[in-house]
């Protein structure tokens, strides 16, 4: 028969032991609590983040709203090495030929903006050279000027026609009249000798905020340009070519 003693030593340690359990699973909560919270908080952070940060997602095809770009787009290598009007410019490094956009955007990245005395169907050639790349490397905008079936008239209404190429601006500078077609997107003067047809919305400069890349057609004579908000809410128009060889994002020419 136990003793009395040993029964008291036996209950000691039984109630050790469940202490000692309690203090296990006092353990386990507070470490829980701890993992929930950081994870809580890594979420947070990580929501945040993403709504301080304009998103990287490549420009849908859906924003390209002229067929020959996005055919071209589709398939960006071998619209990039293309044969074109070939024609050889002096640069830092030497005499270069340019015979595709590959060429020619390697050009505008060493410095050279025109070649002077070159015939205009050569240089007419790779007009949308820098308009290819950047749509290549646009990205889908956070921010919008309009909603897509006021954009025409949006850019009617907040261009700053003083921005415009020179030779580029409509008839109509001073009364500021237009033609507006939201369906084919262009802005048109009255007398329709003046066109400007957008061609693709995006964030070009990796800000987040939507550029528009416009065509100008005045005559015979065609320009590109992308207008881009100002503060003041104003459009400013400027050559997809300084855009391309500033912007953040990188060039992919191969």
């Amino acid at each position: 028969m136990p003793s009395c003693g040993a029964a008291m030593v036996t209950g000691g340690v039984g109630r050790m032991r469940d202490r000692e359990r309690t203090d296990d699973f006092r353990t386990f909560l507070f470490l829980s609590g701890i993992a929930v919270a950081g994870l809580v908080l890594a979420l947070g952070l990580s929501t945040i983040w993403r709504a301080l940060i304009p998103p990287n997602d490549p420009l849908p095809k859906a924003a390209i709203f002229d067929p020959a770009l996005r055919i071209a787009l589709s398939d960006y290598g071998a619209s990039l090495h293309e044969p074109r009007f070939a024609f050889t410019a002096a640069t830092p490094q030497g005499t270069r030929t340019v015979a595709n956009c590959s060429d020619y955007m390697k050009l505008l990245d060493q410095g050279v903006r025109t070649a002077p005395g070159e015939p205009t169907e050569a240089l007419d050639a790779y007009l949308n050279c820098p308009l290819l790349t950047l749509l290549r490397q646009a990205r889908q905008p956070s921010e919008y000027l309009a909603p897509l079936s006021h954009l025409a008239e949006t850019v009617a209404e907040r261009l700053d026609l003083t921005t415009l190429p020179e030779g580029f601006e409509p008839p109509t500078l001073r009364h500021r009249r237009f033609v507006i077609d939201e369906t084919a997107f262009k802005v048109s003067s009255p007398d329709g000798s003046w066109t400007m047809t957008i061609l693709a919305s995006g964030s070009f400069s990796g800000d987040g905020r939507e550029d528009v890349a416009a065509r100008i057609e005045r005559g015979s004579a065609r320009q590109y340009v992308i207008l881009s908000a100002r503060p003041d809410g104003s459009l400013a128009a400027s050559s997809p070519e300084s855009l391309a060889m500033t912007t953040t994002l990188p060039i992919r020419l191969r």
